[in-house]
């Protein structure tokens, strides 16, 4: 990303990372499977065959007083019968008509019929009766809120057992409601902030999502409208996961004009330039090879503008022109699993008790992991961005190479003799640098060297070798450094490309590869 911002610095009003869509999903670790809910029933005291019972009761319980609690606050109560109503947009509508909010600041219950998880009581092979989880069909309950602090936003309760629960909350509606308070000046359009008097501070609230307590906010948002609550959460207390997150960066431009042509490039290059590599590389892939989830790119129409997205799995990176003068890219996780992180051990979450060091572990779902997620989808925004920052570079090619090709002082004193981009040793360094396989985490002496040297000849020194051909490319590394096209990556040993240096690689290899035909028909 600071690619991208270094490139258009001049034409950006400001950025806004965060996230946008943020859904919950809370279940009983107890209840969520079988041997679970015999031991809830063993502490309940409830005998397998009193168990359809015990579960219509407890329905019947919630049923009755969220009909009621509606009833007493006044707000509307409405069945669905199709499940393509905008339910968002229907409790605005609602809330126009009936703009008498409830304390808790609910405009709207729905109920739906909808698919859900639960139990039944099946017979085993051996003749025993026991409740065993299957998927089914219960009504569902949404509260839709206009909270004083996050905006609009619901809480969907199922009302059959194990009555699991999701809320849906917006980052930049979270955003809106907070400025709103706090008294800043700002214009927005959706879920888009198209201008704010102190964009510092937006960034800084955006950022303060990230680390909030969200076991304690999301559960003040459910005891409201869940009657059983409290009993569930003293027999079969609730886990929290985040099912689905995006994070979304917003880049404003000054003049419209002069995003529209730069979008139309990007669009052009994501479907023709983009590989399924690349693609893995946004998400974080290190060896594209072991992947095996399919890879798609797909652009299409949108309300919003000319969408671009480029999937792996169920996870995606995308981008679009939200507006005539914003683009936003767009990571969406929905299979954390597919992303691994450098941590210590979740309570509740992963590994054993005593498994507490910190070490590479697959993300969770848990919403205690929602940090790491946040930092693995803004990496994933920042390499997209790379991407396109070189892309995206008007600069000619004699004007990117008539650096190169004068010596340079280094550090005050020593000269650096002048670079040979397209000359078979410079010109094969910078095409190694360049490559995909270096872009997560950039590369090392050791990454380099087989593929430049060789294969090592058959008798000689082998230890020798290396080292005079490791000593050699510490060499090159340095001459690349002083021309300022790589860097050094702080505490570790390992090299990334320099703005600079993308645009400069970038530019050499297309030119490498493109036909003299066609650079005279340019």
């Amino acid at each position: 990303m600071t690619a991208f911002l270094a490139r258009f610095a001049g034409h950006i009003h400001f950025c806004l990372s965060g996230f946008d869509r943020l859904r919950f999903h809370a279940e009983s670790r107890l209840l969520n499977n079988d041997r679970g809910v015999d031991s809830y029933l063993f502490r309940r005291q409830v005998r397998y065959v009193d168990f359809p019972r015990h579960c219509d009761q407890l329905t019947r319980q919630l049923t009755r007083r969220t009909d009621k609690l509606a009833a007493e606050q006044g707000v509307p109560l409405v069945h669905l019968n199709s499940p393509h109503v905008d339910k968002e947009a229907l409790a605005l509508q609602v809330a126009r008509e009936q703009p008498v909010a409830a304390p808790d600041g609910r405009i709207a219950v729905f109920s739906a019929v909808e698919s859900c998880m639960t139990y039944r009581l099946r017979k085993s092979p051996e003749g025993r009766v026991y409740p065993r989880r299957e998927p089914g069909k219960c009504k569902h309950y949404y509260h839709y809120f206009q909270h004083p602090e996050y905006g609009l936003g619901y809480v969907r309760v199922q009302s059959w057992f194990p009555f699991a629960l999701r809320i849906g909350l917006n980052g930049r509606r979270w955003l809106f409601e907070q400025l709103r308070q706090r008294g800043v000046g700002f214009r927005s359009r959706d879920n888009l902030l198209l201008h704010c008097d102190d964009p510092a501070l937006a960034q800084r609230l955006m950022d303060e999502q990230v680390g909030a307590d969200y076991l304690t906010r999301l559960g003040d948002l459910v005891r409201p409208v869940h009657p059983l609550w409290d009993e569930l959460q003293t027999h079969a207390p609730y886990h929290w996961m985040a099912e689905q997150t995006e994070w979304a960066s917003d880049i404003l431009f000054r003049d419209p004009a002069r995003l529209t042509p730069l979008y139309e490039r990007f669009v052009r290059h994501g479907l023709q330039g983009i590989s399924c590599t690349d693609v893995l590389r946004f998400l974080g892939k290190k060896q594209p090879q072991r992947c095996s989830d399919e890879v798609k790119i797909d652009g299409r129409e949108r309300a919003e503008g000319m969408r671009l997205k480029f999937w792996h799995g169920t996870n995606s990176v995308k981008m679009y022109d939200k507006g005539p003068n914003c683009l936003r890219i767009e990571t969406t996780v929905n299979q954390p699993k597919a992303f691994a992180v450098f941590r210590g051990r979740l309570p509740l979450a992963d590994g054993k008790p005593g498994d507490d060091a910190p070490k590479r572990r697959t993300l969770s779902k848990s919403v205690l992991d929602l940090p790491h997620r946040a930092r693995v989808s803004a990496e994933a925004n920042g390499r997209l961005l790379g991407n396109l920052a070189s892309v995206a570079d008007p600069a000619k090619l004699g004007d990117l190479l008539e650096p190169l090709g004068r010596p340079v002082v280094r550090d005050g004193r020593r000269r650096a003799r002048a670079l040979q981009p397209f000359a078979e040793g410079d010109g094969k360094l910078l095409r190694l640098v360049a490559q995909g396989d270096f872009l997560v985490r950039g590369f090392r002496n050791a990454d380099l060297r087989d593929d430049f040297f060789g294969p090592l000849p058959e008798g000689v020194d082998t230890l020798r070798e290396h080292r005079r051909r490791s000593a050699a490319m510490t060499r090159r590394l340095a001459l690349l450094k002083a021309h300022g096209l790589v860097a050094k990556i702080g505490r570790s040993h390992r090299y990334e490309l320099t703005p600079q240096g993308h645009a400069a690689a970038t530019a050499i290899l297309a030119a490498k590869e493109c036909s003299a035909e066609r650079l005279l028909a340019q």
